[in-house]
């Protein structure tokens, strides 16, 4: 096994464990045991777990990124974007699994100062993706009037609902609170036009 390929499993299988478990809740032990290597043989990729932390947040954000510019690739509407984007909550939902940034940023007084300012910089950063989609969605009229809640607010509003989203549904053993989050936030944006298939 190649040291690149050693360190992307060590990623993938760290990723699942925040993601089912959380940060604090797993070792290099854990990780040994799970691709069948050494604890010192972790090491020599991520000399401590925060230096680990910080390559899988790091990681995370490049596929976000990666993943939002796909979106804006497919579809030229605002609507049509911001589903898919609710929708990767729900695909990451269907896999039992919650959010990376929002497992890490429950631990976030644990982890090193640099990690927590990707965690910050990984939620702020679909924060603002979102916004931008909603000043599009008005612009070109797919959504009414601000009204009351300027695109700011709405984007926040909204990822922090699905972040919860996914807490929630997790703890009641059972899927709608996402739904439920979707459906409130196109309500909020008054949408004044059917937007057509892309």
């Amino acid at each position: 096994m190649s040291a690149a390929s050693t360190s992307e499993k060590l990623l993938d299988e760290a990723q699942r464990l925040v993601q089912t478990r959380g940060y604090n809740a797993f070792s290099y032990k854990d990780l040994a045991a799970a691709i069948g290597i050494r604890t010192a043989s972790i090491h020599y990729h991520y000399a401590s777990k925060a230096d680990l932390g910080k390559a899988l947040i790091d990681r995370y954000v490049g596929g976000l990124n990666e993943a939002l510019a796909g979106i804006e690739r497919r579809h030229p509407q605002a609507h049509a974007r911001l589903a898919e984007f609710i929708e990767s909550y729900r695909q990451t939902e269907k896999k039992g699994l919650i959010c990376l940034c929002g497992s890490l940023a429950s631990d976030l007084e644990t982890l090193r100062e640099d990690v927590q300012e990707s965690v910050r910089a990984y939620l702020d950063g679909s924060t603002r993706w979102v916004q931008r989609q909603i000043e599009l969605g008005r612009e070109n009229g797919e959504f009414g009037a601000p009204g009351s809640a300027n695109a700011e607010d709405l984007a926040s509003l909204l990822v922090s609902g699905l972040q919860g989203a996914l807490l929630l549904d997790r703890a009641a053993g059972a899927a709608g609170a996402l739904d439920r989050v979707e459906r409130t936030f196109f309500q909020a944006l008054t949408p004044v036009t059917s937007p057509g298939s892309d």
